[in-house]
């Protein structure tokens, strides 16, 4: 059985399931997928600087999860 795919929506970071998303805008750093249409409108409107800022949430955000799994389960 295989995982379902997930991704996290970057202006809010809920986790979205692509496979079921209804909002989804593309830029020049990939395709990138909302919970709602309002945080793809956040997002669709910012300007470049805004934009790093919801990474950089989002990466830090990742930065405080706790991986329990092994160097070889990641293989």
């Amino acid at each position: 059985m295989s995982e379902r795919q997930q991704t996290i929506d970057p202006v809010c970071g809920k986790d979205v399931y692509p496979d079921e998303c209804q909002f989804v805008s593309d830029d020049e750093k990939g395709t990138h997928y909302f919970c709602s249409k309002d945080c793809q409108s956040t997002f669709d409107k910012a300007d470049a600087k805004t934009k790093k800022g919801f990474w950089a949430r989002y990466t830090d955000r990742l930065k405080d999860v706790q991986c329990s799994r092994t160097t070889q389960d990641c293989r």
